[in-house]
């Protein structure tokens, strides 16, 4: 998937979704609390666990489309695997898995490396699966709505909206300026393709600039007095839901604590 059109494959998983009109703050307390217990947990077991439930509860009950889930997955994963590749290489203490003679050095890989490796891949793979849950659940206004309500100073959250939304204009306005580059053979051969990426690299931030300042005027034009409004109509959290929460926390925990010793070798 072009990185042009996640922003718009995301708002529309947001909006369109079967639990969109659940309440964020129940969505939110689930993925908050999920993702806690799973970076917190030195159980490969819990995280597991987690993923596997936000990702049923993401492809079976929100209805979200298996190969956008994968796409969002794919690069995550990869840089996390090639993470844990290094931690088990080169990485841990205690008892030996094996020893590589070389003429400098013994190459020793721990036992306790490869275990260490394995946890932090998984709880890895299970904190991304709470953050798309609520990222693909809910639209990043309720989102801002309730981190209003929480009390959270203003100024922060409509800089997070800001910033969450030009993220996206510079990736969109990278892809153009490459595909333009593209058409006109600016990647030809290692010495255009310096030079693009070079041109790219100055002209990016003066575009984002200019876009910035065309938004700026738009929304002065539009009444804009340093607040951004939106209408605050958002459901609430119901107590049974928030109760069966709080219940699987409570499990979770439990399991932490049972199989804290299970290792990987």
């Amino acid at each position: 998937m072009a990185h042009s059109d996640i922003y718009a494959h995301i708002d529309r998983s947001a909006y369109t979704n079967l639990l969109a009109k659940n309440s964020p703050i129940t969505k939110g307390f689930f993925a908050l609390s999920a993702l806690i217990i799973s970076v917190s947990s030195q159980s490969i077991i819990v995280p597991i666990i987690i993923f596997t439930i936000t990702t049923v509860l993401l492809l079976r009950f929100a209805k979200i489309k298996a190969h956008f889930y994968l796409d969002l997955l794919i690069y995550p994963t990869a840089m996390a695997a090639l993470s844990c590749l290094f931690i088990a290489l080169f990485f841990g203490y205690g008892q030996a898995l094996t020893q590589i003679n070389l003429p400098w050095f013994t190459w020793t890989i721990f036992k306790n490396g490869i275990t260490m490796s394995v946890n932090t891949f998984f709880r890895v793979e299970s904190a991304l699966s709470c953050l798309y849950f609520l990222v693909l659940t809910t639209s990043i206004t309720d989102i801002f709505i309730t981190l209003r309500r929480f009390k959270v100073p203003r100024v922060v959250v409509e800089l997070s909206l800001l910033i969450y939304r030009y993220i996206f204009v510079l990736l969109e306005i990278s892809v153009k300026m490459n595909t333009a580059q593209k058409l006109r053979l600016g990647n030809s051969g290692l010495i255009k393709r310096m030079r693009s990426v070079a041109l790219v690299a100055g002209n990016l931030f003066i575009r984002t600039l200019e876009q910035g300042e065309r938004t700026f005027v738009a929304m002065n034009a539009r009444g804009y007095d340093g607040n951004i409004r939106v209408l605050e109509d958002l459901p609430k959290p119901k107590k049974a839901a928030i109760f069966g929460i709080v219940l699987f926390d409570i499990i979770l925990a439990i399991a932490i604590f049972l199989t804290t010793n299970i290792g990987v070798v």
